[in-house]
């Protein structure tokens, strides 16, 4: 225990919870100083990195949302910031609703799509998947196939594998340019080298029904094996096409 003028006698033990208020403080004023030193950085540099970071202390230590999410804008607009644009985006995409039931960012996804496409456009290819969704789904912005094509071969251009995986199955169905099977072949080959578990399983099935390539079983296999393994690796790759070659036929 403490002594009357709150110091801890020489030897003594401190209880758990004393332990923990006092690193929480130190953490707190670690974060204090930093988000600091990061606003400063941002306000005399202007660079899409700092920024970018500033804002994410914002949201994720001081809770201040809507402030965070205005800075994360302004990076995404006037730094070109492709991060802040993608993590704004999302925000908007879902709303942020705080368990006390306020409402710091309204759910808007046309404004989402914007950052998204900006995103994309610019320097951070991951956007491309969502805005391409987007316009696929046609639920909230009007349905344009053509058009997240073209965002997803941005991606696929700029090296982005869900964008190549995306763009892969957009001519396994036809959608926003000509049915092509010989097409995705290369697409999922890339991906599958990057240890894309997808890309390797919807180029096993291709293998196996002998759609735009040679009948191979024997690749079917290797393939089907090589989705397996990446499956349960840590992939680096990520985004949110979750569609996949069905194991029946392929051609529609």
């Amino acid at each position: 225990m403490a002594s009357s003028d709150g110091v801890h006698e020489i030897g003594e033990k401190k209880s758990i919870e004393e332990i923990s208020a006092e690193f929480e403080k130190v953490q707190t004023e670690y974060y204090n100083s930093l988000i600091v030193e990061m606003r400063e950085d941002c306000e005399t540099y202007k660079k899409a990195t700092e920024c970018h970071e500033y804002a994410k202390l914002l949201i994720e230590r001081l809770k201040k949302f809507r402030e965070g999410f205005e800075q994360y804008k302004k990076n995404c607009y006037e730094f070109d910031s492709g991060a802040s644009c993608h993590d704004a985006g999302h925000m908007l995409l879902q709303g942020v609703k705080l368990k006390d039931g306020s409402v710091p960012i309204e759910k808007n996804v046309p404004a989402a799509a914007e950052l998204f496409a900006h995103a994309c456009t610019t320097t951070n290819p991951r956007s491309c998947v969502p805005i391409a969704r987007l316009l696929q789904f046609g639920k909230h912005l009007e349905k344009d196939y053509k058009k997240a094509f073209e965002y997803l071969s941005i991606g696929c251009h700029k090296q982005n594998t869900e964008s190549c995986f995306a763009k892969a199955n957009c001519y396994l169905q036809g959608m926003g340019v000509d049915q092509d099977y010989s097409k995705a072949i290369p697409l999922l080959e890339q991906g599958c080298l990057r240890g894309h578990h997808r890309s390797c399983h919807n180029l096993g099935v291709l293998y196996y029904h002998g759609k735009g390539v040679e009948k191979d079983l024997n690749k079917f296999k290797l393939y089907n094996e090589k989705a397996q393994i990446f499956r349960f690796q840590k992939n680096p790759f990520k985004g949110n096409t979750e569609q996949h070659v069905s194991s029946g036929p392929v051609a529609h």
